[in-house]
């Protein structure tokens, strides 16, 4: 059997003496070896210099009186139990002397070698259990502080009761603020009453035993919104209560910005093979027609050419030119959307004398239309200088003022109105055509769109879409009002002057 080493500290020989006595007359008494001192002292230097067991301490000493010897023992030897033997029968002394780190309290007339073994040996077994779970807590506590995880310790009701060493260099400044206090009332969750009420809900479904996890968004210390990977386990004793909740998160905010970022990336491709799924009809379609015609021209042209008149000839020679026309057209429009989606239109103002360039654009435009519509040009000042990027300025009004021709009855008027302000032009093109039904009016600045009532004219769908870019490369406004059956007017609100030179 091992022996165990029993230190003895009594100033009085006599009662030292009668305690060895009466412990070497039990049936344990060759597991005793006893170490006897009078003085707290050197009690402490015993300590210090070897093993002990067990202490036997009386609280009147010539050195120490009271409940300090406890405590400097304790600071010594942490884990050494004590059991206090004093003359006093002082229930508040004994209750005392346990929370300073006493395992048992024995009044010395009272003291019988069973009640002193049984002290003894519980104090020690006492003493094993506490160091074993304070070995328990060191490994919870090494875990609970080195993992990388934001850990806060809740009871059921959500008090913040304890929080990991990561948390806690974060919250340094916010510690005792968090302590103490219901989770969703901390800065970290209580930025929004939405948050807050998840996070009580979240704590009642964890205190009826749910697990809960989900992604959410809250209040860095640095003011910022960053998003949470968040758990909240509950525990549950032996009966199954749940006696704590342990809340666990990790920030995932890069890893969300990744996501949207590839999500924003899988909605680009989706969308660019739509277009080009789009191109590949609409090019189908709008260069079969005018192919078409030149085939059929250059046909009877081969074949028939001695049999036609001159005038005969110089129709088909029209008819193929106008649908080489119509395909450079085409091209031209889809290149120029090309170059825009790819960032290679650019924005290069000029100086621009908006009267004379207007009365030439509209020249221009009814002589290559050759249609029997009248436009109409209204400027409100004469000249009106600008500085504008022309080639754009060229593509805005030309799209505008064949859109407006072509969905208005043959004959029919078609305005542009000019109007000059300190800072801006007004440009207003108008037409008494067929309208664009309401519920394609939000979709027509979409590349291919076309409203559902044009029907057998022919277009692109790219006209609107280039004519938006261009005034937003201006970083000017554009708004669209039509009924149908009356007619449609576009308003477009462009800067007078670039930002470097108005500014």
């Amino acid at each position: 059997m091992m022996r165990l080493t029993i230190l003895l500290v009594e100033d009085n020989s006599a009662d030292a003496d009668l305690l060895i006595e009466s412990l070497s007359t039990d049936s344990f008494s060759k597991a005793w070896q006893f170490i006897h001192v009078e003085r707290l002292g050197k009690a402490l230097q015993c300590l210090e210099q070897q093993s002990v067991d067990v202490v036997l301490l009386d609280l009147s000493l010539p050195d120490s009186h009271g409940l300090d010897g406890i405590t400097q023992m304790q600071t010594v030897a942490p884990y050494v139990p004590i059991v206090v033997l004093t003359g006093r029968d002082d229930t508040e002394m004994a209750i005392q002397a346990v929370a300073k780190g006493a395992q048992d309290y024995l009044v010395k007339g009272q003291i019988s070698t069973q009640l002193l073994t049984r002290a003894i040996r519980y104090a020690i077994e006492r003493t094993q259990i506490f160091k074993q779970l304070k070995a328990s807590e060191c490994r919870f506590r090494a875990v609970f502080d080195q993992t990388f995880q934001f850990m806060v310790l809740l009871s059921p009701d959500g008090i913040v009761l304890e929080l990991n060493q990561a948390l806690a260099n974060v919250e340094a400044s916010r510690l005792d603020a968090l302590l103490h206090s219901p989770i969703w009332e901390t800065e970290r969750w209580g930025y929004a009453e939405p948050i807050q009420q998840w996070m009580k809900n979240a704590i009642a479904a964890a205190a009826q035993g749910q697990i809960v996890r989900d992604e959410i968004q809250v209040l860095s210390t640095q003011g910022e919104l960053r998003w949470l990977d968040f758990s909240l386990k509950p525990l549950k004793d032996e009966t199954n209560k749940v006696v704590l909740l342990i809340a666990e998160s990790r920030d995932i905010s890069d890893r969300k910005l990744i996501e949207a970022k590839m999500l924003q990336t899988l909605e680009q491709q989706q969308a660019l093979n739509q277009l080009k799924s789009d191109f590949v009809a609409m090019s189908s379609h709008e260069f079969r027609t005018p192919l078409t015609t030149i085939r059929m021209a250059t046909e009877l042209l081969e074949k028939y050419s001695h049999k036609l008149t001159e005038a005969k000839r110089a129709q088909h020679f029209e008819r193929i030119y106008a649908a080489i026309a119509s395909m450079l057209h085409l091209l031209d429009e889809v290149l120029l959307l090309g170059k825009v989606d790819a960032g290679g239109l650019h924005y290069e103002p000029a100086p621009l004398e908006l009267t004379t360039y207007c009365h030439d654009l509209i020249e221009t435009l009814q002589l290559t239309t050759k249609s029997n519509h009248k436009i109409i040009f209204h400027c409100s000042d004469e000249p009106i200088q600008g500085e504008m990027d022309q080639s754009l300025i060229h593509h805005m009004l030309t799209n505008l003022l064949s859109n407006a021709i072509k969905y208005s009855p043959d004959q029919g008027a078609v305005w542009l109105d000019v109007n000059c302000q300190s800072d801006c032009v007004k440009f207003q093109i108008k037409d008494e055509g067929m309208g664009i039904p309401l519920q394609d009016q939000q979709h027509l600045f979409e590349t291919f769109y076309r409203a559902n009532n044009v029907g057998k004219i022919q277009g692109t769908g790219l006209g609107l879409a280039i004519v938006k870019k261009c005034v937003e490369l201006h970083q000017g406004q554009i708004q669209l009002s039509s009924d149908v059956g009356i007619g449609t007017t576009v308003t477009i609100m462009l800067p007078r002057f670039c930002a470097a030179t108005s500014s």
